[in-house]
């Protein structure tokens, strides 16, 4: 699982291992969730990388699906 921003991709060189597409995208989504509360929409700092969507791919780098991250504007 990889962090797209809107500048780069942040690589996850470990990654995890789904034999089950559909736990593999209920994890996916759980993260999203999490991130979208770790990196609110307001924040005052405008050099914040904020991230913009997951993407997740397969053990040779094949884009399996991208989820859109949504920031918070909970604080």
């Amino acid at each position: 699982m990889n962090i797209r921003t809107k500048d780069s991709l942040v690589t996850d060189d470990e990654g995890d291992e789904f034999f089950d597409i559909d736990r593999l995208f209920d994890h996916a989504k759980q993260v999203v969730a999490e991130l979208e509360r770790e990196y609110p929409s307001d924040s005052d700092d405008e050099l914040a990388v904020i991230p913009i969507a997951l993407e997740v791919s397969d053990e040779n780098g094949v884009l399996i699906f991208r989820l859109p991250i949504h920031a918070c504007t909970c604080r």
